[in-house]
């Protein structure tokens, strides 16, 4: 009791104050925020490591490891990975560690991408033994203002790519995107548009609970962008991708041609 009371006073004078209340530094939730800083999460990830004895590289990896198969804190660890001073990570306990959790079928879709990301930003000499040839695309839509539509209609991309998607929204709506399963832009789009109807609808950004989502960008505020990290299947078809926000999946979707992998060259694909 009184340390609710004690709680409650607290904020109610820093919002007189005017003061911006954030989790603490050695918070190890701070890793999850997305507004954190690099800085934020680093001194939140040293703390986490000593209190659980490893390495915050190690740690970080770890962390890496139990995320679930569609995780928006992917992006976040990913992108400490591939800051990471280049000859720590080029260790091979470490490299190998990563080529692990990439290639194992246990491994989470979100945790296998942070890996192969992890292992992307390694020149390719420096890479393990075994570590296949990283392809990497890089694509970037629009929603088109007052339009209920993506810029592009359709993109293509060999199985098994590395793919960086980026959403720019100039529209006065927020939107989202996900990637799906073949055939079933009808079934998610008639799903976020159940989800309209529910309390939590929003605050589940309209993303259905459901196996045939493969990838998940999250709302993406008027005036504002987002992008995301994914593996391209490695099953050859054709994948809708479309913002279920209740209403707009009607014409608001598009198709990710996925192709067999060459393994040819560094770089696949081309937008349309």
């Amino acid at each position: 009791m009184y340390h609710r009371t004690t709680m409650s006073a607290l904020v109610f004078f820093a919002l007189l104050l005017n003061i911006r209340l954030t989790a603490p530094m050695g918070d190890c939730g701070v890793l999850d925020i997305p507004t954190s800083s690099r800085e934020e999460r680093m001194e939140a990830l040293r703390s986490c490591a000593a209190t659980a004895s490893e390495s915050p590289l190690d740690h970080l990896i770890t962390r890496t490891g139990k995320l679930v198969p569609i995780d928006q804190r992917a992006d976040g660890y990913g992108d400490l990975l591939v800051s990471w001073d280049q000859a720590e990570l080029a260790k091979p306990e470490v490299s190998q560690r990563l080529l692990k959790m990439f290639q194992s079928t246990d491994t989470p879709a979100s945790a296998r991408t942070v890996a192969l990301r992890a292992l992307a930003a390694l020149p390719a000499e420096r890479r393990p033994v075994g570590t296949p040839t990283i392809q990497t695309l890089e694509i970037e839509l629009t929603a088109v203002p007052s339009g209920m539509a993506y810029d592009k209609k359709e993109f293509t991309v060999a199985a098994g790519t590395l793919v960086h998607l980026t959403l720019k929204n100039p529209d006065a709506l927020e939107h989202n995107l996900l990637i799906c399963s073949p055939g079933s832009l009808a079934e998610m789009g008639t799903a976020g548009d159940r989800m309209g109807q529910t309390a939590d609808g929003k605050m589940k950004e309209f993303v259905p609970d459901s196996p045939k989502v493969l990838a998940v960008m999250g709302l993406v505020a008027p005036g504002k962008s987002k992008s995301m990290w994914f593996i391209a299947p490695e099953k050859p078809a054709t994948y809708p991708y479309v913002c279920t926000y209740p209403s707009h999946w009607r014409t608001m979707n598009g198709k990710m041609k996925v192709t067999a992998a060459s393994g040819a060259s560094q770089t696949a694909g081309s937008p349309k």
